[in-house]
């Protein structure tokens, strides 16, 4: 995200202000005025194709009746020349009445697993100006797409004797996504894009960045960045992809943790754009709340009440102490028919809802005979698991192994 600092809005009356007045019997125009030459601001931001080009604003204190200029370099820090940025170097030129100049330099990016990498922009040998200290210098953070992010699978956990080849019995597979290739297969994902809360006063903003979701070594991964004082993550659907009705679906995934993190496999009633939630239905697959890692939940919701509120139902399991669900993989399920939901946890059921069930207790009729499409994102803040801490640490990731739907 590239935040402009000053405008030439706000620095417009500066200029009138600090414009020097000649003699009127000098024979010449104004004497140029000896203009501060400085830089705006540091840069920071994510390594993305968003943020290809850092650019530092250069200003002049007040305007000038001749061109000011200044040599400008960059300096390798623990960002290099060739391989973090591309070197620049040359001569930044205010014309008579300028205020604002840029010096852009461009990023590499890549998918190497970094640190956070800095480089610096200086200034010298101004000409109709000056620079405090003779020199001027401005930072450049390299926020790399990876920052501190292990991404070291565990080997052990829970993987389901079902498979492609090995479905339930009576069923067979319907669709899958193994994530097996190089790259998210936009066939059958869609990234929602935003802040804005989501109705749940959440704290991120979420991305289509390779920063916050890509596939490696056979998973799909989605990450929970911080951004200076905000937040990214990624939200992925299937709406107008991949919809169902019925069935069994199975998914193996890593969770994150930490106070705040909010990971979400579920499922949305392929008509939420036309009757809105909760009215569409919502099936929470696995739902977990970061400072709590050792339990997750699996929930249904469904038709609004008149004055707030809706119906909702559902259980927990949990993880065994001291392993959390970020230590190993399991497999979160849903067995779905016309009649029943079942919840279940590495192939143990733990939570049951009938259609008999969740009408007498609410008086609505069932959305869940309806197609649904799945959404897996990890929300930051809001209003159930709270904002995070100083314990919480960044990025936090998800792995989601497989998703198979059986039918």
């Amino acid at each position: 995200m590239i935040r402009s600092t000053w405008s030439t809005n706000l620095l417009g009356g500066l200029g009138l202000m600090a414009l020097a007045v000649g003699c009127s019997d000098c024979g010449g125009g104004p004497e140029p005025t000896n203009s501060e030459i400085q830089f705006v601001a540091d840069r920071t931001s994510l390594e993305n194709t968003f943020n290809s080009t850092f650019r530092f604003e250069v200003r002049l204190d007040a305007s000038n009746t001749a061109q000011v200029t200044a040599d400008y370099e960059t300096v390798e820090g623990t960002a290099k020349a060739g391989e973090d940025f591309e070197p620049q170097s040359g001569t930044l030129v205010f014309e008579p009445g300028d205020l604002i100049a840029q010096i852009e330099v461009p990023i590499v990016i890549d998918e190497g697993l970094e640190a956070d990498e800095q480089f610096t922009v200086v200034l010298s040998n101004p000409v109709n100006g000056y620079l405090k200290g003779n020199q001027q210098v401005a930072t450049g953070t390299i926020l790399n797409d990876d920052t501190e992010l292990d991404i070291s699978l565990p080997e052990g956990g829970y993987d389901t004797p079902h498979s492609p080849s090995n479905p339930p019995e009576g069923m067979t597979l319907t669709w899958s996504d193994e994530f097996e290739g190089t790259a998210i297969n936009l066939d059958d994902w869609t990234h929602e894009l935003g802040a804005g809360g989501w109705g749940n006063n959440e704290f991120q903003a979420y991305t289509a960045n390779p920063a916050n979701s890509f596939v490696e070594d056979g998973n799909l991964f989605i990450v929970a960045m911080q951004d200076g004082a905000g937040y990214t993550s990624a939200r992925m659907i299937t709406r107008d992809k991949q919809e169902f009705e019925f069935g069994r679906i199975d998914i193996r995934a890593v969770l994150p943790y930490g106070q705040g993190i909010w990971p979400a496999l579920w499922m949305l009633g392929a008509n939420f754009t036309e009757v809105g939630w909760p009215q569409c239905g919502e099936i929470d697959i696995m739902e977990l709340l970061g400072h709590q890692p050792n339990y997750v939940h699996g929930t249904a919701h469904w038709g609004a009440i008149s004055g707030g509120g809706h119906p909702n139902l559902g259980a927990v399991t949990y993880s065994d102490f001291p392993t959390t669900f970020s230590d190993e993989y399991h497999v979160f399920s849903l067995e779905w028919s016309a009649d029943t939901m079942t919840w279940l946890m590495n192939d143990e059921p733990y939570f049951q809802l009938t259609t008999e069930q969740h009408v007498a207790t609410s008086g609505f009729d069932s959305p869940f005979n309806d197609p649904f499409f799945f959404i897996f994102n990890i929300a930051v803040g809001g209003n159930w698991p709270g904002s995070p801490d100083e314990t919480t640490l960044f990025p936090q990731f998800m792995a989601v192994d497989y998703v198979r739907v059986y039918q």
